[in-house]
């Protein structure tokens, strides 16, 4: 694993939430042998106007520079990461492409640069820097080549051409922008991989993982045939199957199924709060999903097959399979790597019999099985293939 580096994530997410992040989860392993800092996505003033009725939302002091915009928190494996607040920038997804735009954006990449160069300086970490820009193509390519980093990398977790249109409308244009420039293109799947492959210099593989002791908790090494709890954690929004959900929900009307996690479609969430065998609980802090799992009898991965989902890897596939449970899918992407482990199918009733057969079948033996898959599948093991992939990466350089 590389080591004694200085790492600037210019991250389009945050450090904290309610979900688990594997831009996160990567920095958190890294810091064990390398100086981090994470940038968060930059709040917008619309954002921080939201934000006065939202008090929790944004730390205004930290938002207008009347207090360090740098926090240092702590890792489990002994390391520590930076994280920069950066300052408010103007919002301009909304608007057409051309001058107004460019110049806003052009502007927006201005304030960021100039908080994070001076980050960088304070924490004397401006030499040996590699630039891990994940998932945030618009300041990659205002911001890209400008910190006198030796490696540039572009993290691409998910396909914007596929993406809610405020984030494509000019995500696409400025991703294939930023591929050209960036020395490497590191994605989570094979769709993405076959999506980027040919629009930059090179490009890897490095799958999402799990945080295998969080999601052991949740373990049960006996399966419990006298219950029958269908249990999903993700978001839900518009990339599940209704269809095939509604008819899980009527001819199971004995089963309990249990959806926990954000809430990003108010038509998703109407279709499920109309019957009486659903329950949905919504986000949850990570720390609570185990006591979830240990509830489910089954795990499912209910996704439409569309561009978006194409290039999803993810994550909940390993949280399940850490808690040993049987897990049910549709075949919306790559998940070619569990068709042995896994049910997959695209069929609604053959999803039903599915859900039926892997709960009544389920044993010891195989929620061990499943749980020894989840272990050779962590974030450090990850963190290790983004090491080697950097470490080649350089080496061609030279």
């Amino acid at each position: 694993m590389i080591h004694n580096r200085n790492i600037l994530c210019i991250s389009g997410t945050e450090w904290n939430g309610n979900y688990i992040k594997a831009v996160v989860e990567l920095m958190k392993v890294l810091s064990a042998s390398n100086r981090v800092l994470f940038v968060e996505n930059a709040y917008t003033y619309k954002d921080a106007l939201a934000g006065v009725r939202d008090k929790d939302k944004i730390d205004f002091a930290k938002a207008f520079g009347l207090k360090s915009r740098i926090k240092t928190i702590p890792t489990d494996n002994g390391g520590r990461v930076y994280v920069l607040f950066p300052p408010l920038v103007f919002p301009v997804n909304f608007l057409p492409s051309g001058l107004v735009y460019n110049n806003l954006l052009k502007f927006n990449g201005w304030l960021l640069r100039r908080s994070i160069k001076k980050a960088l300086k304070q924490l004397e970490m401006q030499h040996e820097l590699i630039n891990f820009t994940s998932f945030n193509p618009g300041m990659g390519v205002i911001t890209g080549r400008t910190f006198n980093e030796k490696t540039l990398i572009y993290h691409c977790y998910d396909e914007i051409k596929g993406a809610p249109s405020w984030l494509s409308k000019h995500g696409l244009r400025l991703e294939a922008a930023f591929m050209k420039m960036a020395d490497a293109v590191i994605v989570t799947s094979k769709g993405l991989y076959e999506s980027k492959k040919d629009f930059c210099k090179q490009c890897f593989i490095v799958k999402n993982a799990v945080k295998v002791d969080l999601f052991r908790k949740g373990f049960n090494h006996t399966p419990n045939h006298a219950k029958m709890v269908i249990g999903y954690v993700g978001t839900v929004d518009d990339r599940s199957d209704y269809d095939l959900l509604q008819h899980l929900f009527t001819h199971m009307p004995h089963a309990e199924f249990v959806f926990v996690g954000r809430i990003l479609s108010e038509r998703g969430e109407a279709i499920l709060k109309k019957y009486p065998n659903v329950k949905v609980e919504g986000p949850k802090a990570p720390e609570q999903l185990p006591a979830y799992l240990q509830a489910f009898s089954v795990g499912i991965i209910p996704f439409v097959k569309d561009n978006f989902t194409k290039g999803i890897y993810p994550m909940k596939i390993n949280e399940y399979l850490a808690a040993g449970l049987p897990v049910v899918s549709t075949n919306f992407g790559d998940i070619a790597d569990f068709s042995n482990l896994i049910k997959i199918t695209d069929d609604k009733e053959t999803f039903l019999q599915y859900v039926l057969s892997e709960m009544t079948e389920d044993t010891p033996e195989k929620r061990q099985a499943r749980l020894k898959t989840a272990e050779s599948n962590t974030w450090h093991r990850r963190a290790e293939e983004i090491s080697a992939v950097i470490e080649r990466v350089e080496e061609g350089l030279k």
